[in-house]
């Protein structure tokens, strides 16, 4: 039907989340309405961390369902308003309007990590996943969603170095 068809061009196959032709549309619309409240809006990037060694060891089967795990728990880990989208790959965006500080932003990324403490159940197994969250407000950090977008990847990016340094 054209429905369904109006969906697939706007979300994910695999996750049922807005694609990045969607989130790209909602950020336009999100910064736009920013600019007009004065209030602001914040940008997560995510990224699983050792994605593609997941895929290696266990398979592409075990790491779409790793995909539609880690998706779910982002959902569940942010505000009920905020719009979550898979990006490409194992690369996920949050949009969060109306944030009311830095404080606020870090404080849905924090959350968000928390929530992948607990280990993604897979076919009833265990498997821990950790995401690198890099967070870039507007319009403080920037005054477009391509640079908004840039600067929370890189952001990210920095987590992920951090991340490693840990190991």
């Amino acid at each position: 039907s054209r429905d369904a068809m109006a969906h697939l061009a706007h979300h994910d196959a695999l996750t049922g989340l807005p694609n990045r032709r969607m989130f790209e549309q909602r950020l336009a619309q999100a910064l736009e309405l920013s600019r007009r409240s004065g209030r602001d809006c914040a940008l997560l990037y995510v990224d699983l961390d050792e994605f593609k060694r997941i895929n290696d060891a266990h398979g592409h089967a075990v790491g779409d369902l790793v995909l539609q795990a880690a998706a779910r728990t982002i959902v569940g880990a942010v505000r009920q308003a905020d719009t979550v989208a898979r990006l490409a790959g194992d690369e996920f965006t949050v949009l969060c309007e109306n944030v009311d500080s830095e404080d606020a932003a870090l404080q849905i990324a924090a959350k968000l990590e928390r929530a992948f403490h607990v280990p993604l159940s897979i076919e009833g197994r265990p498997l821990p996943v950790r995401p690198s969250v890099g967070a870039s407000l507007f319009p403080r950090d920037a005054q477009d969603a391509h640079t908004l977008l840039a600067n929370a990847d890189a952001a990210m990016y920095r987590t992920k170095q951090r991340h490693r340094r840990r190991v």
